[in-house]
């Protein structure tokens, strides 16, 4: 299992999304949005792959791309 880090989300990202937008690389064994008390995501977030493969496919094809006028950041988690 690999873990990534994902940086530069809008406050108006969810969970749905990032599911979406991760999961179409490969299994997600499970996602974390960070948010703030209102709910609104904090800009960042970590999901982690089944499959070290294709959290290297998701970190290469989503490491910055711009998505709703941000760049996002997509590292390896530590």
């Amino acid at each position: 299992m690999v873990t990534l880090y994902i940086g530069g989300l809008v406050p108006q990202f969810d969970e749905d999304r990032l599911t979406g937008l991760f999961g179409a690389f490969g299994e997600l064994t499970q996602t974390r949005l960070i948010t703030n008390a209102d709910g609104s995501c904090r800009g960042f977030a970590y999901v982690t792959f089944a499959c070290d493969l294709a959290a290297a496919r998701a970190r290469v094809g989503l490491n910055g791309k711009e998505i709703d006028g941000q760049v996002l950041r997509v590292a390896l988690a530590t």
